[in-house]
């Protein structure tokens, strides 16, 4: 079901025990030479727009929103973001506003890197606002990771921000829009055995000559097919889990 289509009767009439509400947050920024600035909030809206066809009597879905936080992208022209309050603040409040509605369990389904800070602390606030509600939130690429690894050919590096997985994706969800003769491997590694385990906070420019990390040139429609199937096979599990107070 989708929220935005039904009128206030029906959503009072409806069994909000029975469904979970699904809040898909995205971004608007740069991906490389080849991609557009929507590529996040399309990829996002293509996975919720399946999940529903799939299982539309168990959610009930909002739509994407595309202003994320994307400070590290600003450099790149055309990009945008919002300040990370902000960007909590819309949260919090599209959440509150659901869970005031008198739905019950909601997830937040993310598709943006930056986001996954800004919403687990807008967790942490809604859980002071609603002591008893049930908030999850995750990314879809990493719901599906292991299946999403067994597809990707570029190896470990290979499909960031722009990479094959989105690229692949977009060549299944919009091929119009992906520039195909712009395909280019960029992105800088480091080399240390901790990078995984230490952090900092880098601007994408400092990591990438274009604006994309990872290896596009070995992406395509099969593979953005299969990774779509595989990420809406993820979900319709964790929705299960959540309505089976599984998870």
């Amino acid at each position: 079901m989708k929220l935005g289509e039904m009128n206030w009767p029906a959503i009072d009439e409806l069994d909000k025990g029975s469904v979970v509400a699904v809040f898909p947050i995205a971004s608007f920024e740069q991906h490389g030479w080849h991609l557009p600035l929507l590529t996040d909030t399309i990829e996002t809206t293509g996975i919720v727009d399946r999940l529903d066809a799939r299982i539309g009597d168990r959610v009930v879905c909002l739509p994407t929103q595309w202003l994320g936080y994307s400070l590290h992208h600003m450099r790149f022209g055309g990009s945008l973001t919002a300040t990370s309050q902000t960007h909590v603040n819309m949260i919090v409040e599209t959440v509150d506003g659901l869970l005031e509605a008198g739905f019950e369990r909601v997830l937040v389904l993310n598709g943006h890197g930056g986001n996954r800070a800004d919403l687990r602390v807008a967790q942490q606030d809604l859980k002071k606002m609603h002591p008893q509600a049930q908030v999850w939130g995750a990314s879809w690429w990493e719901v599906a990771a292991p299946q999403l690894d067994a597809i990707k050919e570029a190896g470990p590096t290979g499909s960031g921000h722009a990479g094959e997985m989105e690229t692949s994706l977009m060549l299944t969800l919009r091929p119009d829009l992906v520039l195909t003769d712009r395909l280019h491997a960029d992105g800088f590694r480091p080399e240390s055995q901790y990078q995984d385990r230490v952090t900092r906070f880098l601007r994408i420019d400092e990591e990438s000559e274009r604006g994309n990390v990872g290896d596009p040139t070995v992406a395509s429609a099969e593979k953005g097919e299969r990774m779509l199937a595989a990420i809406v096979d993820s979900l319709i599990e964790v929705v299960d889990d959540i309505l089976a107070d599984r998870l």
